[in-house]
């Protein structure tokens, strides 16, 4: 059985202005969001990726297009019809109210009993494990406090589907690992479908069920973290997630069990048949850095080049390699304990590849 849809995009397109100030913000966009699920528009600033939140949120409508949510036409329902809450950038916390009364804030514009404000708002800060500053001021509170009584302001409605625009973008780095960690368990624990808004590649892959990557209005590639980053379906998806070598090259050979592909400094790199084939014969090799190994021994190396620089970052090192048709080709190493750096600037050296990992993308 399929899993069940919470938000089905159908050709959407959104336009602002008219004539020569006429921008297309989203081009005939189609996307099912699933149930419980933990989904996010990835891409470059103005790929369209908050447009598309906003409009599932209804605070703008499809130019052309549908949204249904749970098979039900929403496009024409203003923002407080949507079982659907928004978390944004700037928390918009009222200062002189306590972390407990910002929580019940909505609930009490719905009307509800005061009984069950208030047993909401104690399952929501046990949520967020706020129980200790419930009585606190929110101008008296942290960055990442503040953000996590958004969040459960959010949740407290017990919303279908919660959207996320950029909510860590605030934080500093160790903050906001560790708030994609506990935004994660929350989208687990409360079973709600998040949708996810980030230009963050990182955050995408550490927090996602599904990604879709977007650029120019349209989004290029749906799937799994690993499945974006193992096998792009084009070179702006593999550029955009991670850091990739992009080698231009002619397939000079199609037979057997190899495609043979011939890049610009001669060399001839063999891929086994299951890789992507494409139909013409002018493509780019997609690498890795991390999926190469560094050697010394003549004749093991599927390129050659001479080290240009490296970069030690704790973890790995980077190594910029000058091939022989004067392109820089990225290796990163992890760092063995105890061992330095190998390699110096100036020495000639060999970069192996494993075939099976090599992407091939139109050119």
């Amino acid at each position: 059985m399929a899993d069940a849809v919470a938000i089905s995009v159908r050709e959407v397109s959104k336009v602002f202005g008219h004539d020569r100030h006429r921008v297309v913000a989203l081009d005939r966009v189609s996307v099912d969001i699933r149930e419980n699920e933990f989904f996010t528009l990835l891409g470059p600033s103005g790929c369209g990726k908050t447009t598309l939140l906003r409009l599932i949120a209804g605070f703008e409508h499809p130019t052309e297009g549908h949204i249904e949510l749970g098979g039900e036409e929403i496009s024409h329902l203003a923002p407080y019809e949507r079982p659907v809450n928004t978390v944004f950038q700037s928390y918009a916390l009222f200062p002189h109210l306590t972390v407990a009364q910002n929580i019940g804030f909505g609930l009490e514009m719905l009307d509800q009993p005061r009984a069950e404000v208030d047993a909401t708002v104690g399952e929501m800060l046990a949520l967020v494990k706020m129980e200790a500053l419930r009585d606190r001021r929110t101008d008296q509170i942290s960055g990442g406090q503040q953000q996590r009584v958004a969040l459960a302001r959010a949740l407290a409605p017990h919303p279908r589907v919660l959207l996320l625009d950029e909510p860590l973008s605030a934080l500093d780095y160790k903050l906001r690992k560790d708030m994609q960690i506990e935004l994660k368990r929350l989208q687990l624990e409360t079973g709600i479908t998040f949708i996810f808004v980030t230009h963050d590649q990182e955050e995408a892959l550490t927090m996602s069920d599904r990604v879709a990557v977007m650029n120019e209005g349209r989004i290029l590639q749906i799937g799994a973290p690993h499945e974006i980053y193992d096998h792009p379906s084009e070179r702006f998806v593999a550029d955009f997630i991670g850091d990739t070598n992009f080698l231009p090259a002619d397939i000079v050979d199609r037979g057997g069990d190899t495609i043979a592909c011939r890049l610009e400094s001669g060399e001839v790199i063999e891929l086994p048949t299951g890789t992507q084939l494409p139909e013409h014969d002018r493509v780019t090799l997609a690498i890795r850095p991390e999926q190469v190994r560094l050697s010394e021994e003549p004749g093991e190396a599927s390129l050659q080049g001479v080290l240009q620089d490296a970069v030690y970052i704790g973890t790995d090192t980077h190594y910029r390699i000058r091939l022989g048709d004067d392109n820089l080709f990225t290796a990163r190493v992890q760092n063995a304990r105890g061992r330095s750096q190998r390699y110096q600037p100036g020495d000639p050296i060999g970069i192996v590849l494993d075939p099976a990992t090599v992407q091939l993308l139109r050119d």
